[in-house]
This record gives C-alpha cells, sequence and structure tokens, in this order.
C-alpha cells in the first residue's frame, strides 16, 4: 500500500507523463510551451497568458468498491484492529492556455490523446517519476518531494487507471465559478484507485492448530448467556451516583448457575479499568458486589477516579473461555470531608474541601464547589500529595454569605458528591450535616 504522499505522487506521475508526451512531438511551430500543475486562479492570463497546459486536482472522493472491502478497523473501545485502506478517487482537470490562435486547444488535443492512448501509469512509470535520481558525480540529488518519497505507490495493490469524465456545461461553469479564474478549454479526468494505508500496529490472529480441547470444535450452551441491565445501591435505586465503600446490586438476566462473575468498571478518559469479583450465589436477576474504599482497600484511593464508567460483567465457566457482556454507564461520586463547616455571616472565609479518590491532572481544571446554588472554583492549586493514600485537597475563597446553612457539594468531571444520607426503615433521605456550612 502506499502512504500520504500517494495524492501528490499521482499528480507528479501524470504530469510528467504530459510533459514527454508533448516533447514527444514536434510542437516548436507553438513556441515554448510547459506542464504545470497548480490553482487555475494563480495562472496568468490575457496579455502575459503563456503556452500552458495545466493539471489541477479539483475534487478527490471515496472509491466505492474498496471502502468496504475489511472489516471495522476499530473496536468499540477505539483500539485499532486492522489498518483497513483509504480508497480514493481522484478527479483532475487538465486545462490548455495559448499565446496565439488554436495554440490552446493544440496543446488540449496533445494531452487527449496521450491520456487516451495511456489509459493507466504502470508500475515502471511511477518509479521513474517518484523513484531517487540518478547520483550526480556521485552526489545523491534529492527527489521531487525532497527527502520524502512517493515510490510505494508503484507497489499497492491496484493499479492506477485514468479516465475521462465528460462534464456538462452547467458543471463546468460551476467548477469555474467556484475556482474564480478566467475558463479555457478543459477537460476532466478521473484516476482511481489510490490506496493509502497507515504504517501502524494492529491485531492479527493466531495460526488456529485444533478447535477446542482435543480438536472437538465449538461447544454449544441451551441456556441465555448473562444480560446486564443495571448497577444501583441496594438502599435504594433514587441515589444517582455510587461511592466508594457502597454495595452493588447487578442487575440482568441469567446471572445464576455455575459461572463465576466479575465486574470490570473502564473509565476510557481516565485510564482506569479495574475488576471487581461478585459475591457467590444470588439469584437469575440479582447478583451482589462491593466497591471498595480506601479505608478498606488503601489502593483504592488511587486505582479510582471519580466520573462516568461502563460497566459489564466478565463470566468464566469451566472449561469454557471467558468473555465479556454488554456494557451499562454507571458514575461514581467524590466523597468529601470540608472544613470549617461554620462562619461568620457577612464576612467572606476560606474552605477547605478533601477528595477521595484522588483527583487526576486533567480532572483539575473543572473542578467546582457549589455551596447552596453559587459555584465556585479553586482559589489555589489543587494539592494531590505524592503519598498515593493521601485524598486530594481543594482551597476555595467563599464570599459573603448571609445567615444559614448552605449544601456543600464537590463537582469533578460533571459528577457530584452527594450531600445526603439515608436513615430508617423504609430508608428516608436527609441532608448530611458534615456537608453543610452553618453560616450565623
Amino acid at each position: 500500500m502506499s502512504g500520504a504522499l500517494a495524492i501528490a505522487g499521482v499528480t507528479a506521475a501524470l504530469k510528467d507523463l504530459l510533459n514527454d508526451g508533448l516533447l514527444n512531438h514536434d510542437l516548436s511551430s507553438l513556441g515554448s510551451f510547459s506542464v504545470t500543475a497548480q490553482a487555475p486562479d494563480r495562472i496568468n492570463t490575457g496579455n502575459n497568458e503563456t503556452n500552458l497546459l495545466n493539471i489541477f486536482l479539483y475534487q478527490v472522493t471515496p472509491n466505492l468498491g474498496w471502502r468496504n472491502a475489511d472489516l471495522p478497523s476499530r473496536d468499540a473501545r477505539g483500539q485499532r484492529l486492522s489498518n483497513p485502506p483509504l480508497a480514493l478517487d481522484l478527479h483532475y482537470l487538465v486545462t490548455a492556455y495559448g499565446t496565439q490562435d488554436m495554440n490552446a486547444e493544440i496543446l488540449l488535443g496533445y494531452a487527449m490523446q496521450l491520456l487516451h492512448e495511456t489509459p493507466m501509469l504502470t508500475r515502471q512509470q511511477l518509479r521513474t517519476v517518484l523513484g531517487p535520481p540518478s547520483p550526480v558525480d556521485g552526489v545523491t540529488v534529492p527527489g521531487i518531494f525532497g527527502t520524502l518519497s512517493a515510490e510505494d505507490l508503484a507497489d499497492q495493490l491496484e493499479l492506477i487507471k485514468i479516465a475521462p469524465n465528460y462534464l456538462s456545461s452547467e458543471e463546468l461553469s460551476k467548477l469555474w465559478t467556484a475556482m474564480q479564474a478566467r475558463y479555457r478549454p478543459s477537460m476532466a479526468y478521473m484516476v482511481s484507485v489510490v490506496l493509502i494505508q497507515a504504517q501502524g500496529s494492529a491485531k492479527a490472529a493466531p495460526p488456529v492448530l485444533q478447535r477446542g480441547a482435543d480438536d472437538r470444535g465449538p461447544q454449544s450452551q441451551a441456556s441465555a448467556p448473562p444480560v446486564l441491565l443495571a448497577v444501583r445501591n441496594p438502599v435504594s435505586p433514587l441515589l444517582p451516583a455510587l461511592r466508594q465503600g457502597d454495595d452493588l446490586v447487578f442487575v440482568g438476566t441469567g446471572l445464576a448457575g455455575d459461572a463465576s462473575l466479575s465486574a470490570v468498571f473502564t473509565n476510557d478518559r481516565l485510564a482506569v479499568v479495574n475488576e471487581l469479583p461478585l459475591a457467590a450465589g444470588g439469584t437469575a436477576h440479582e447478583r451482589r458486589g462491593h466497591l471498595p474504599s480506601p479505608s478498606e482497600l488503601v489502593a483504592a484511593m488511587e486505582d479510582w477516579g471519580a466520573g462516568a464508567y461502563g460497566v459489564a460483567l466478565r463470566v468464566a465457566r469451566p472449561g469454557q473461555p471467558r468473555w465479556t457482556t454488554n456494557s451499562v454507564p454507571v458514575v461514581i461520586a467524590p466523597r468529601i470531608i470540608a472544613s470549617p463547616l461554620a462562619a461568620a455571616a457577612g464576612a467572606p472565609f476560606t474552605l477547605t474541601v478533601t477528595c477521595a479518590p484522588r483527583l487526576r491532572k486533567l480532572q483539575e481544571p473543572g473542578v467546582r464547589l457549589l455551596i447552596g446554588s453559587t459555584e465556585l472554583p479553586p482559589t489555589q492549586p489543587i494539592v494531590t500529595p505524592p503519598d498515593t493514600t493521601q485524598p486530594s485537597t481543594i482551597t476555595f475563597d467563599v464570599p459573603a454569605l448571609e445567615a444559614g446553612s448552605y449544601l456543600l457539594r464537590l463537582r469533578v468531571d460533571g459528577v457530584d458528591s452527594l450531600p445526603v444520607l439515608l436513615s430508617g426503615s423504609p430508608p428516608v433521605f436527609g441532608f448530611d450535616p458534615d456537608q453543610q456550612v452553618v453560616v450565623s
């Protein structure tokens, strides 16, 4: 496959083809002439017009035969699976200019004859034009693209074919109006197909030596596979977010049986992938788990982050490969400790908030404190200690407030901390006094 210089390589090859073809004919009666590849609005016309044949790339379109030749190049997480080529058709406009009557028509006629007799660019033609020039006195001369090379265009799978494209007068009129140039005799051509392919790494399947254990082929199972529908806090389904230290209920279908299930939490923005084992037992519609807090698992302070996650169940059955169910969205809210929780009315004060789990650098610009209905940005740089067991500390300068009780919420990546408590049976919501500032 060819690289990103393939488009420029085709233009250079067409220009060389036309230039050599005109030189091989006796056109001395026309005087001097040249072949260029520039935009028509940059060409001098009128009294200063010269004998000129110009080739201009005016449009690039996808090649319909190649665009769906391969499977998708990326999986649901955006990771590269393969390197499908970018297949393009190039549309050129060949325009002739002349200093005297008929010169433009003569040049255009020879150009159309050359392109009619050369319906494709051969691999040898491309290597000759795009390859490194021969050394001069033992010194290497730069190619047409300097130190860059488009010679790999000659090795692409498809040959490059040239076909005329007869535009109507309306199409030509629109085209020349868009180019804001003076119209001259022109002919359009389509060059197909140019295949541009990246050189990045991709996954390749290993060779198959046997189909399952003892080459017995695939195993089938009559029962329906597990499906995950939701993840929530068992205390109340009304809680909008999960927090570290919460018990979790995984709701779905087909969750019973001898399968060992674990929950995989993924946050692509924070590059976090954590797996939590689910408790054994449960029912076909519910399984239980627990989101560890830093007091239960020291690494939880650093390994998790506040924000939006995708949760999927990883299924492991004896004698079968592991596989993953569908993913459902959840959000993990930060837990905060604020100080002080009392302030004088009519006087500004400084409020310090600690946040667990710790903040990442990319989260810091969006951190906000909601005190009552007022949103405040941090007034000092956020402090996240090198010790990964310690929370982040954020400082806010709070303007003077009237007497009253003000609810505190810390917003991280669009997720607010939960300033509520659940108590009683059935559980009833109430505001957490440790997340309120009393101004008196």
